[in-house]
């Protein structure tokens, strides 16, 4: 949709608009990872300082030090939580909205490339150049009607408005109605520029909260058991995903909580590099591990979200494991 816009229309705003939009739907990926890197870093530090090891001399166990992490982790998966249930909807909505119906609404026709065919309003239009003046060359201009379409040529054309509404003046041109027969050239012709059109602001998993994804696919479910027709059973196979990530994305605070504070004291004197590279690997292994569990076949809802909670729970067997140990360390 932003490819059909003129460069000219679009505006610093616009972009800083449609970054801030675009935000939301990062944070699900973002917060796990900055924690999970933030953690192994600072723990890291603390190791190479030895200042873990002063706190176990003087009585504090490495268990109660992991433990703020780990709450920490918890309310952070909530709020990812909510970011993706309630801000993530909302800005998709508005950032669809923006693109497809704010935007081109301000589209003029004077502004638009030159060299190609565009779909203006009812109208699709050509222009062959444009000089500094504003002054339109080679100009063709379909028009749609009951009969067929009416074409109209002309070198050149001028945008002016009148009684508060554009027109294009067509100048030295040729009209070719649906009926060819009754063609004529004209010296000049003035014809109301209409409304630029916008685009129909299509449904999206993306622009829908939780609540509203297990309704659909209630909805979407029954259908499918119904008819049996692809076309749903591919949209349910989307929403059933789109719900699955709902759920797990979030909880990946949590388990890189439980894996990232052990790991960050176990380095030692390995430096930031180590703490850096296991930080990558797991990172790596987790999205690599979360494509491998989204098979592409319609499973039961239950089983998909059970599914997807499978790197949750390696990472978060995989810290239980090394809390158990880290007194070791």
């Amino acid at each position: 949709l932003m490819e059909r816009m003129p460069v000219t229309q679009i505006s610093v705003l616009d972009i800083g608009r449609i970054t801030f939009y675009a935000l939301p739907a990062l944070a699900s990926f973002i917060f796990p990872v900055t924690f999970l890197m933030g953690v192994m870093f600072v723990f890291s530090t603390l190791a190479q300082r030895n200042e873990l090891t002063a706190m176990k001399a003087a009585g504090v166990s490495l268990k109660r030090i992991v433990l703020p992490v780990i709450l920490f982790g918890a309310v952070l998966s909530g709020a990812v939580f909510l970011i993706a249930d309630r801000c993530e909807p909302w800005a998709f909505n508005r950032l669809t909205r923006l693109v497809a119906v704010d935007m081109p609404l301000r589209m003029s026709l004077e502004m638009l490339p030159t060299g190609v065919m565009h779909e203006f309003g009812d109208w699709r239009v050509y222009l062959g150049r444009r000089d500094p003046d504003g002054m339109l060359h080679d100009i063709v201009i379909l028009q749609p009607s009951k009969e067929g379409a009416n074409a109209f040529y002309a070198a050149s054309a001028g945008i002016k408005e009148i009684d508060g509404k554009k027109h294009i003046e067509l100048k030295d041109g040729l009209f070719i109605p649906a009926d060819p027969r009754q063609h004529f050239m004209f010296q000049s012709l003035t014809k109301e520029v209409p409304a630029p059109g916008t685009r129909k602001l299509s449904t999206s998993s993306d622009g829908m909260t939780t609540s509203q994804l297990f309704a659909e696919e209630k909805r979407l479910g029954k259908s499918f058991e119904e008819t049996g027709a692809l076309p749903v059973g591919i949209e349910l196979h989307k929403i059933r995903l789109e719900i699955k990530n709902r759920l797990a994305f979030p909880l990946m605070c949590l388990a890189v909580s439980l894996v990232g504070a052990p790991l960050g004291a176990r380095s030692k004197r390995a430096g930031k590099s180590f703490a850096f590279s296991i930080g990558l690997i797991i990172i790596a292994g987790y999205f690599a591990l979360r494509k491998l569990v989204e098979l592409p076949v319609l499973l039961p809802l239950a089983v998909t979200v059970g599914l997807g909670q499978i790197p949750n729970l390696l990472l978060c067997v995989a810290g239980l494991l090394l809390i158990w140990r880290v007194d070791r360390v």
